[in-house]
């Protein structure tokens, strides 16, 4: 199978990749690369229940980015099904191969997909991007992975 603009980020000997489209429809599937080996391992990650979200499914999304943190792999954004208004922040824990929602605080950025994210130590840094009506975003916003608070830069 195809698939496009979906997201990986190296955490120790994994490569995480998450997502993207298949050309019929967005993905939400979780696939780990074992680096050593150069072998696809089986999972079935779980995701944690939420108190701000009604299911406990992580939705299908294309064009977010993830990074590294630790033993865990951060998933910002991308465009879902179904969308959403806000930014969401998502966080993979290799090890227990568990997804929870990091609940956002502060200024948190429109929903976007196609934008750029890096980490600076427990920062995350976001430029860019396309909201869902296709509105091109030039701002610059700031996450802190300890506090998970958002802070415009711009």
């Amino acid at each position: 199978m195809y698939v496009q603009q979906h997201a990986a980020a190296i955490v120790g000997s994994k490569m995480v990749v998450f997502g993207g489209d298949s050309g019929h429809q967005l993905l939400d599937d979780t696939k780990m690369l074992n680096l050593e080996k150069l072998t696809w391992d089986s999972t079935t990650p779980k995701v944690l229940p939420s108190p701000i979200r009604s299911t406990s499914k992580l939705p299908a999304c294309k064009g977010h980015c993830m990074v590294s943190w630790g033993n865990s792999v951060i998933l910002v954004g991308g465009r879902s099904e179904p969308a959403t208004d806000r930014l969401s922040v998502w966080s993979f824990n290799t090890e227990t191969e568990i997804w929870s929602l990091m609940e956002a605080k502060g200024d948190i950025p429109a929903a976007r997909s196609g934008h750029t994210v890096t980490r600076a130590g427990a920062t995350l840094i976001l430029f860019g991007g396309e909201d869902a009506k296709g509105k091109k975003r030039h701002d610059l916003h700031m996450f802190d992975l300890k506090s998970s608070t958002w802070l415009p830069l711009n």
